[in-house]
């Protein structure tokens, strides 16, 4: 009895020192690496998403984390499929004790709800007592990107370290594509203004632009509903600046309002409508998806000669020379002198996010914080270096006689290579998926591509549409409305929401819809705009949606 007591104080005693040596340790200063100080690893829990296609605890990126912040991460997953279903679940069934972090993507919206539940800690003491070091730095040298106070409450909460991959392309998706084997038998150069537009429209029209000796089965411009698709988004903003969704801008006196009640706006419909009413843009284009438009823009018989589209990839390979008859043109300048790309900023997302029940909350915080940074990009969404990716100078030493070209254009220096995409194996254990606080900083506007086909061709802009809309979408960056005029993503109260969700999906229907009818010659009540204006008003609830998204970007943004 004697001998079994002795042990149980000696197991006693042992477990006592285990749990002392793996939480004798403390937390380092904000910015100094490793985080935790202990002599062992501090244990992290972490509920994240399942992917099949990632190895998550022999991972590379998982292996970065847990040796530079002196860590150690103990995985549970969400199934692949039916996920925020599950979540949901769990955070009503309160399964979510066992956990530190939950790693998973949320809009603010859902964040907020889940965090009125008791799931999700309100993380702005951190961010306001200097934890958050790279969240802080990432802001002070992208203020326009709003990183933090898109993910702030009305309340002023903050309930995760944030995710964002600036993307470049996709912020500028309405891309106008022109056939340039047209404007070479009509003897014209691509147009730079709405004007020069119209009238090469009408030359499509009526000189036989493809050739063929049929002066009337030309279609001089179609589009669809597809991805950058719409007709209206390119066009419109060359007279006054719209985006996606509410359509809000601020006005001269920095108080939000919406294209849709603009002069401009009204201007750009009539000019639309005209295109329609001579027969120079299908109507075909307000209902065509794009297997309808690639049906006939890829006829053999060349009859097509606009496009929009964000990329045009539907039409087939960056090689295929069909796809090859178009290329894109820059935003072109309107009557005014107005010419923006309708630009949608790249949206941040709450991620990484603190639980009530963590051990150590504010190492938990830190760790998330540690990754947003250029290099946790570098390593989350193309691998390790340098079998995944090198530096320019490296690699330019290792292969001198090779070409390099920016993926995306503009004022940008060459400063990464990027030359093996892992997203595209079946599995690995160099990253996560994408499933991580996420910062791409300037990374996608320094990525250089190798300029050769692999048989020794140099890829050009003449030979390769990706080239093309690499090229292009810095031009269109370069033209994307200011702070003084783009509205970023607005946080509203409960209360707000409320009023909201009576109003917000209907007006854009119904804004979207008279337009449409508009352009194609239907009944619309935008025969007259001061009848469609009324009923904004007075119907729709417009001047509730403009009061409170004006409240929320002031508190948000105007400071």
């Amino acid at each position: 009895m004697k001998k079994l007591s002795l042990l149980l104080v000696l197991a006693l005693l042992c477990t006592f020192f285990v749990q002392g040596v793996a939480e004798d340790g403390d937390l380092s200063e904000p910015g100094v690496l490793p985080i935790w100080t202990g002599s062992e690893p501090a244990v992290i829990r972490v509920l994240t998403p399942e992917n099949a296609k990632v190895i998550w605890e022999d991972n590379e990126y998982t292996k970065w984390i847990e040796e530079s912040c002196n860590v150690k991460l103990e995985f549970t997953f969400l199934p692949t499929t039916d996920t925020a279903a599950k979540f949901a679940a769990m955070v009503a069934a309160d399964e979510l004790k066992d956990f530190d972090v939950i790693n998973y993507q949320l809009s603010l919206t859902n964040a907020k709800m889940y965090a009125d539940q008791g799931a999700i800690r309100d993380v702005s003491d951190f961010f306001a007592e200097g934890l958050a070091v790279n969240c802080d730095a990432a802001v002070a040298k992208h203020p326009e990107q709003y990183l933090i106070s898109s993910i702030t409450t009305a309340e002023g909460q903050i309930f995760g370290v944030p995710k964002i991959q600036i993307a470049p392309q996709n912020e500028t998706k309405y891309k106008m594509w022109i056939n340039k084997g047209w404007l070479d038998n009509l003897g014209l150069d691509f147009p730079t203004t709405t004007e020069e537009f119209y009238d090469m429209l009408v030359a499509f029209k009526e000189e036989d632009a493809n050739g063929n000796g049929d002066p009337d089965d030309e279609i001089p411009f179609i589009t669809s509903t597809g991805f950058g698709g719409t007709a209206t988004k390119f066009l419109t903003n060359s007279f006054v600046f719209e985006g996606d969704g509410d359509m809000f801008l601020l006005d001269a006196d920095g108080n939000v309002t919406v294209s849709y009640i603009q002069d401009g706006w009204f201007e750009a419909c009539d000019y639309l409508k005209q295109l329609c009413d001579e027969g120079l843009l299908s109507p075909d284009s307000f209902t065509y998806n794009n297997d309808a438009l690639k049906a006939v823009a890829c006829a053999e018989e060349d009859i097509v000669g606009v496009v929009t589209n964000s990329s045009c990839a539907f039409m087939g390979q960056a090689t295929d020379p069909i796809r090859l008859r178009y290329y894109p043109i820059e935003p072109l300048v309107g009557p005014e002198g107005l010419h923006f790309s309708a630009y949608a900023a790249s949206a941040t997302q709450t991620c990484w996010m603190v639980t009530p029940w963590a051990k150590n909350p504010e190492l938990c915080f830190r760790v998330g914080d540690f990754q947003f940074c250029e290099e946790g990009y570098l390593r989350g969404r193309y691998g390790i270096e340098p079998d995944n990716w090198m530096y320019v100078e490296d690699y330019m030493a290792e292969h001198p006689n090779v070409t390099l070209e920016l993926l995306i254009a503009g004022d940008h220096e060459k400063k990464y290579v990027m030359y093996n995409d892992i997203r595209d194996q079946t599995v690995n254990n160099l990253y996560w998926y994408e499933h991580m606080p996420y910062y791409a900083g300037d990374v996608d506007f320094e990525n250089c591509y190798v300029a050769d086909d692999g048989e020794g061709n140099l890829t050009n802009w003449d030979n390769n549409a990706t080239v093309r809309q690499n090229t292009i979408t810095g031009y269109y960056q370069a033209v994307k409305p200011g702070a003084d005029v783009y509205v970023p993503a607005l946080a509203y109260s409960t209360e707000e929401l409320a009023v909201l969700a009576e109003y917000q999906s209907t007006i854009r229907t119904y804004v979207n819809e008279q337009r449409t009818k508009y352009i194609i010659g239907d009944e619309s009540d935008l025969d007259d705009p001061e009848v469609f204006k009324k009923n904004l008003y007075e119907s729709f609830g417009l001047q509730d949606i403009l009061d409170i998204a004006n409240a929320a970007y002031q508190r948000q943004y105007a400071k």
